[in-house]
């Protein structure tokens, strides 16, 4: 996060996941039931990221009943929109690369699986 801080954006955003269930798990009991579960590790340490995150100022958008990449979706197309913006992406998400477009651009994060 720091060295995407250093490009110097004019705009930076982080969303999050929706701490409770989702639509989706609502409706698909079996959403994501094979998905490799979160690492403690990693888990133990999100309540520090999100401090950092909120100590550097760092606008971050969570809503519940809706995951990160749904915020994500609805700010590309806000951006596919607007004719003053253009948006990159930053994630590991490869189900992200549907909302390239000519104004929305996608950067993989090479996962560490």
């Amino acid at each position: 996060m720091l060295k995407l801080l250093l490009d110097k954006p004019d705009y930076f955003v982080i969303a999050w996941d929706s701490p409770v269930k989702t639509k989706r798990h609502e409706e698909y009991p079996d959403y994501k039931a094979n998905r490799r579960k979160m690492e403690d590790e990693f888990k133990q340490q999100l309540p520090w990221v999100r401090e950092i995150v909120e100590n550097l100022w760092i606008p971050s958008f969570a809503a519940p009943w809706y995951e990160a990449d749904d915020i994500i979706g609805t700010f590309a197309r806000m951006i596919d929109e607007d004719s003053c913006y253009e948006g990159v992406i930053v994630s590991s998400d490869k189900d992200l690369l549907q909302l390239i477009s000519d104004k929305v651009k996608v950067k993989l994060l090479k996962s560490k699986i």
